[in-house]
């Protein structure tokens, strides 16, 4: 009868049908304990824990420095509870890392030849640094030992501290190693850096706030720069393109530099050879990034394409025409010239000759843009 008793007070309970069903094939050694596991779970149910976020409690992550290659740079974190608390562990996530994306396609065909074509993409990390800090409390516990320990804390007990309202102050130090990357965000590639701080609550949601650190670029002497030449065609012949739609034409491109600056300028002359009267339309310069990247064994790329002007022109070039001219890298383009570990972006500058009636002859001269 007590048994019945047990059973049919807690018919409303889910997980007591189930445990009380379980005990009528449990031996009777068995049975006391589910009796008292079933009483605790009734008790529970019928005055549940508070579970969720508490809206008068913040995290607060403060940089005031920048960060340095090779220093410690420290991060403040403030944590404010506006209650009594139980709290297992307070802990930060310094890291930092290369991160590339590829797109890729996937074709399957069904039983009734159906084509289908998905598209996915690919992600994939590359640690720069990554250090855990147990800034209070205990360290994470595993999957089932947190089950465990939730349950214990149910009952009136498990692994926590109780904080007392107010706030709790802590300082991460960041150190950046010395040849770490600067931060970026480009189309299929970024550099990142950032501090995850974590306050892990038994029972309750963890809260989580996070904080974007900018490592910035190393700026190189400028005055170890070079000059550019490059012609057209090289030293590969013309391609069976450009012999079959282009006209025959020799260019000599030359830059002063080979690294500049956002908003910097360079001087540059471009010349043209041609056998026979050349009618042209007009000349271009452009300014172009291409961002290549690697993600689980996918290749992809982006491009980015920027006019810097036009150059005035004849309209009809005899034999040889020069010209001189300024470019200036615009203040914001893509992500600057580099190289990682998945991932490069690279830049050109490219003089385009548009001519009637066949194929458009150019010329590209690489740069470092930092």
């Amino acid at each position: 009868m007590k048994l019945e008793g047990i059973i049919s007070r807690g018919a409303h309970n889910d997980a007591c049908r189930n445990a009380g069903a379980f005990l009528k094939a449990c031996s009777e050694k068995s049975t006391s304990f589910f009796i008292k596991f079933c009483a605790t779970l009734n008790r529970v149910n019928r005055h549940p824990p508070a579970i969720g976020r508490s809206m008068g409690s913040k995290i607060k992550i403060v940089s005031d420095q920048p960060l340095v290659r090779g220093e410690e740079t420290p991060v403040k974190v403030q944590i404010s509870f506006d209650k009594e608390t139980k709290v297992r562990g307070i802990r930060a996530l310094v890291h930092g890392a290369e991160r590339t994306e590829a797109t890729y396609t996937r074709t399957s065909t069904d039983r009734d030849g159906k084509m289908t074509t998905t598209t996915y993409t690919a992600v994939e990390e590359h640690d720069i640094v990554n250090e855990k800090l147990l800034l209070h409390g205990e360290e994470r516990l595993g999957f089932f030992s947190r089950i465990g320990d939730s349950l214990a804390t149910w009952v009136g007990g498990g692994k926590h501290e109780v904080l007392e309202p107010g706030d709790q102050e802590f300082t991460v130090n960041v150190k950046i190693p010395e040849n770490a990357p600067a931060s970026f965000s480009g189309k299929k590639c970024s550099v990142f850096y950032k501090v995850d701080v974590s306050v892990d609550l038994p029972i309750k949601i963890d809260w989580f706030k996070s904080l974007a650190l900018k490592l910035p670029t190393v700026k190189p002497n400028l005055e170890d720069t070079a000059p550019i030449h490059v012609t057209f065609p090289g030293e590969s012949g013309r391609s069976f393109w450009d012999k079959t739609f282009g006209k025959d034409v020799k260019l000599n491109f030359a830059v002063d530099r080979d690294t500049l600056s956002t908003g910097e300028s360079a001087l540059a002359m471009l010349t043209v050879e041609s056998p026979e009267p050349l009618k042209v339309k007009k000349i271009e310069i452009h300014l172009i990034g291409k961002e290549s990247t690697v993600a689980q064994s996918h290749h992809d790329s982006h491009q980015y394409k920027y006019t810097l002007g036009q150059i005035d022109t004849p309209g009809v070039i005899s034999s040889e025409s020069v010209h001189e001219f300024d470019i200036t890298i615009p203040d914001h383009i893509g992500p600057l010239s580099q190289m990682g570990k998945n991932y490069s972006v690279a830049w050109h500058i490219q003089t385009q000759i548009h001519i009637p009636w066949a194929k458009d002859a150019f010329i590209k001269a690489p740069i470092r843009i930092v």
